[in-house]
């Protein structure tokens, strides 16, 4: 059952209205944007202006603060290729995960003006279709690649350090500054002219730098969990013998595009979808076979556990649990997060998850893994978030995390979906993958690695977090912030 954003009287200010009412200027609609939209007008964005405007910093546009603000034209088809032939394209979404890997690749010399498709580090990127607003820094890691046209591009100046401007960027106000802009039907956009004229209150000098240093911090422990997670990668790999396996190692009989195969009719198992019986899965596992280590059905050394459907209420974070979803899971970190009352769900216990649980999306997109750190202990996550509970003394959840990660474990989460609309994975399925049963100081060697890298992930966006708070505090303290700006 979707979810409906719901606030208990209890949870919520005596009187509130449920339903925002305001008036606007005649002439407003026919100024310079022509706007009818409701949204444009809205009060949170007027009230975020006020704040803004009433900071007693000077303030200048977001475009005289920035060296350029853009978005690299799109004159022809984008021209695909495979690996070998093109350079590696992530997608506006894949750019703001933690471990962006790209899934095609672009012959970029066809590419109108290539070097506008790039992005280089100290850069920052704002996500201008789909969810509005998403904020990111890019860093080493993303340079090589090229970026799809539509996140928007900020090249930062001398003058306002990048930080200071990622942090404005991410506050309550600036959001609903940006969000007032969006356009579209179904799916909402920006343009970088509507990012332009954005108001930026200018500290001073030493505070934006503090602020800056902060942001380049939590970056600096995101490249660091990644290269972690490369790290525990690696070393899984050569302590388990198994080579990096590809899908071009698979014998298919007509070659890779159609992938055609053979299947005996025992081999059906009740399963007709020609997915389940991809020969990829099976070739994993005959590789595997040939490892260091026997092989052990992930339901014999760990216990996935799928929560029921519930009826969500959400309110305001300081009445409520966070709520974890799918879209969530391969993230840097959670946007639009959500909150559950505690009142209106006496026991939330079916859905709170706990540090050292490993969590796999099991619905929509199927297989991504993350690892519960400290921070998420007590959270709630909804039944779309598969708990896999490893056996104490049995099973490193780390070691396993990194191996669901690997091609071996992605490969025969995917054989096993169903699904005609959204694809789904069962706890029973997920219970009959295998994997290599390896000694627990292997294990452990592996899944440190990787519970260290979740843990700098998370420290590095309660940094990033404190932050941003601390520049909304500075531009507007707690007495003057007017009730109307509303929280993302």
């Amino acid at each position: 059952m979707r979810g409906t954003a719901v606030r208990l009287p209890e949870d919520q200010p005596s009187g509130e209205s449920k339903v925002g009412v305001f008036s606007v200027r005649s002439h407003w609609l026919t100024g310079p944007d022509c706007r009818l939209d409701a949204t444009f007008h809205a009060e949170d964005a007027v009230a975020a202006r006020r704040v803004i405007e009433g900071s007693g910093f000077e303030v200048k546009a977001l475009g005289e603060c920035v060296a350029e603000i853009f978005m690299p034209a799109l004159t022809v088809k984008i021209p695909f290729g495979d690996q070998n032939s093109g350079v590696p394209y992530l997608t506006q979404s894949e750019l703001f995960m933690f471990r962006p890997t790209p899934r095609k690749y672009v012959i970029a010399r066809k590419l109108d003006n290539p070097e506008r498709w790039s992005v280089k580090a100290g850069w920052l990127v704002m996500s201008q279709s789909g969810t509005i607003g998403i904020v990111g820094m890019v860093t080493k890691r993303v340079e090589p690649f090229v970026i799809s046209p539509n996140p928007i591009r900020l090249v930062p100046r001398d003058d306002v350090p990048a930080g200071y401007i990622y942090a404005l960027l991410s506050t309550r106000f600036a959001q609903a500054l940006v969000k007032r802009s969006q356009y579209g039907v179904s799916v909402d956009h920006i343009l970088p002219q509507h990012l332009s004229p954005l108001p930026v209150p200018l500290l001073p000098h030493a505070t934006q730098h503090a602020l800056h240093d902060q942001i380049l911090i939590a970056y600096l422990l995101r490249d660091e969990a990644n290269a972690l997670l490369d790290q525990a990668d690696e070393l899984l790999h050569s302590q388990l013998a198994l080579p990096r396996f590809h899908e071009s190692q698979v014998g298919y009989l007509s070659g890779d595009k159609l992938k055609a195969f053979v299947l005996k009719a025992s081999e059906f198992a009740e399963r007709f979808d020609a997915s389940f019986h991809l020969p990829v899965a099976k070739t994993c596992v005959t590789q595997m076979e040939k490892g260091k280590y026997a092989l052990v059905r992930l339901g014999v050394v760990a216990k996935p556990y799928v929560a029921p459907r519930f009826r969500r209420i959400y309110v305001a974070p300081e009445h409520g649990v966070p709520f974890l979803q799918g879209s969530h899971i391969p993230l840097m970190k959670p946007h639009g997060l959500k909150y559950l009352s505690r009142r209106a769900h006496a026991d939330l216990s079916p859905w709170l998850i706990r540090k050292g649980w490993v969590l796999v999306t099991c619905s929509g997109v199927v297989g991504r893994v993350a690892l519960a750190a400290t921070a998420l202990d007590g959270w709630a996550a909804s039944q779309h978030i598969e708990r896999i509970i490893p056996t104490p003394g049995r099973c490193h959840p780390g070691y396993l995390a990194a191996f669901l990660m690997t091609a071996y474990g992605q490969h025969q989460l995917t054989s096993k979906i169903y699904g005609g609309v959204v694809d789904e994975l069962t706890e029973e399925d997920t219970a009959a993958i295998l994997v290599p049963d390896a000694p627990m100081p292997v294990q452990e060697r592996i899944g440190a690695l990787v519970m260290d890298a979740f843990e700098k992930k998370e420290e590095a966006n309660k940094l990033e977090e404190a932050a941003v708070r601390q520049l909304e505090g500075l531009i507007a303290p707690p007495r003057a912030i007017s009730s109307d700006v509303s929280h993302d």
